[in-house]
């Protein structure tokens, strides 16, 4: 398995060798993702516009309709920033700070994290134990049954910490159900219209939404695996209803506006802003960090904070490089791939303004992708 440092060095060796001819690099990257299969749709934002886009392939399957900048895909843990950010807020405005027990406001927690904050929630340094794992074995033939946010509480309560608070990183998407529970007690809305009125419509993100089961999302994408040589539906599963951690659907358009929210500092002051995407602690993956709500890397010694999300059926990533108002949005609605290694090549193909104007060739063969590092 590949780790952050390798990866960034295999890209950037690839970006060298493609700089050297005037192929696009995403008909060559992208075009496993081309075709009457499932897509991807690509975005490079520079100063809060869309400077590169292009779509692969098919949304939805059974309706033939294609990808595009305003395909809503699911984020999934992408997720996060938006959970981070809320949180973010509600301490901007003084309704909480960040440093405060979870217990505070979920008390049920009292007897297995006492010493928890909202801080080690948002680091993955909670040491509570990942509700995946809890989940008893399901029958693949009966009816799905979801959980939600609140079932990630109830079973938590009742369980040991694995570590002590503080001690080590464990990415946890525990900590982020939690933290969409400590939204809506505070702010008294639920976490799906605390977003809406906080975050998309201030920043214009008309079509994104946080998942609801029945809900109309527009040109949504659907999410597929691939198996015994085709593509399968598993657009759902039985922890996707759990919002907090990976319930939001977005478009590359809508995206593009949330990276020119992030340059222009239009949630939350640029202190704190700094604080969440810069490193706080550090991974198990070499060369990489966890901020508060980002992880956060390095290129050509400068902060990039980035999100992936790995769910059933999809596979993103968004990149961020503050000091250049610089953006990568690669999202998919496939199980396989490495958007991640993807999504780095593009930002160092396009890291300078000169480099943004590139020729658009036909779909070129596509290479083998290494092994994906991060979910």
């Amino acid at each position: 398995m590949l780790g952050f440092v390798a990866l960034a060095w295999l890209a950037g060796i690839l970006s060298v060798l493609m700089g050297s001819c005037p192929n696009d690099p995403s008909d060559v990257l992208f075009g496993q993702y081309d075709g009457n299969a499932p897509g991807a749709t690509i975005a490079v934002v520079r100063d809060g516009a869309i400077i590169y886009e292009r779509s692969f392939g098919i949304a939805n399957l059974d309706t033939g309709e294609k990808a595009s900048s305003q395909t809503n895909y699911r984020l999934a843990s992408i997720t996060k920033t938006f959970t981070g950010m809320a949180i973010h807020m509600l301490a901007e405005k003084k309704l909480l700070s960040i440093g405060d027990p979870v217990t505070r406001f979920l008390p049920e927690l009292n007897e297995v994290a006492p010493k928890v904050t909202l801080k080690h929630l948002l680091m993955h340094t909670s040491g509570l134990p990942e509700y995946e794992k809890l989940l008893p074995q399901s029958d693949p033939k009966a009816p799905l049954k979801q959980i939600v946010d609140r079932d990630v509480l109830a079973m938590i309560k009742s369980q040991k910490p694995i570590t002590e608070p503080g001690k080590r990183y464990r990415y946890n998407n525990t900590g982020y159900a939690l933290l969409a529970l400590v939204i809506e007690r505070v702010s008294k809305l639920s976490y799906a219209e605390f977003l809406h009125r906080n975050i998309f419509t201030p920043v214009g993100m008309a079509s994104s939404l946080v998942y609801a089961k029945d809900a109309k999302i527009p040109n949504r994408a659907l999410g597929y695996s691939a198996t015994d040589l085709r593509f399968t539906n598993t657009d759902q599963d039985r922890t996707t209803a759990v919002l907090g951690d990976g319930g939001v659907y977005s478009s590359a358009k809508d995206l593009a506006l949330w990276i020119d929210a992030l340059d222009h500092h239009k949630l939350i002051d640029a202190k704190r802003l700094a604080e969440a995407t810069s490193a706080q602690v550090r991974t198990d993956t070499p060369g990489l960090s966890y901020g508060l709500g980002w992880r956060v890397g390095e290129e050509r010694g400068e902060r990039v904070a980035f999100h992936t999300g790995t769910t059933s059926g999809f596979k993103n990533v968004l990149l961020w490089v503050p000091s250049r108002r610089l953006g990568v949005i690669v999202l998919t609605n496939r199980r396989q791939g490495d958007p991640l290694w993807l999504g780095w090549l593009l930002l160092q193909r396009f890291w300078d303004p000169v480099q943004s104007a590139v020729p658009m060739p036909t779909i070129a063969p596509t290479p083998v992708l290494p092994t994906p590092i991060l979910p």
